[in-house]
């Protein structure tokens, strides 16, 4: 019964992460707390070791991993986009070729592009995105004096 109550909370996927906050991870291991936190927006990977920066790096790959070293043991941290429409992000921990932790988190309910009216607002983004190009290129030169 154990094992099952394990499995389901590995499984939860926490849905609170905004776009301007970006995902945040803690891992404990070893008496160190690892923080993780990458940006939807920029990229940036960080990791912290008991508050201090020990890595960081810019990837816009759906898969992407960092590795650093406490003392004698090696560790990875790996980033894994899930899910591009919610936002769906793993972050896992492992040690010594061992894993540790996986932490699964996704966009707020309201920012993702998921569900019934998925498609609707994909097609609303490009309608907007099509009138603001064909505005810039048709107006803007003229306003420039072009």
């Amino acid at each position: 019964m154990s094992d099952d109550k394990a499995q389901v909370t590995l499984d939860t996927v926490d849905e609170t992460v905004s776009y301007r906050d970006g995902f945040s991870y803690d891992f404990e291991d070893a008496g160190h707390v690892i923080h993780v936190h990458c940006s939807s927006i920029s990229g940036k990977e960080s990791i912290y070791l008991d508050g201090d920066l020990i890595a960081s790096k810019r990837s816009f790959k759906r898969k992407s991993s960092m590795t650093f070293n406490i003392g004698e043991d090696n560790y990875e941290i790996e980033f894994n986009v899930v899910d591009m429409l919610k936002g769906e992000t793993h972050c896992t921990l492992i040690k010594n070729d061992v894993h540790v932790k996986t932490i699964k988190k996704a966009l707020l309910i309201k920012n993702q592009l998921s569900g019934k009216n998925a498609w609707l607002k994909i097609l609303a983004y490009f309608v907007i995105g099509a009138i603001c190009g064909f505005v810039s290129v048709r107006y803007i030169p003229v306003m420039f004096g072009a």
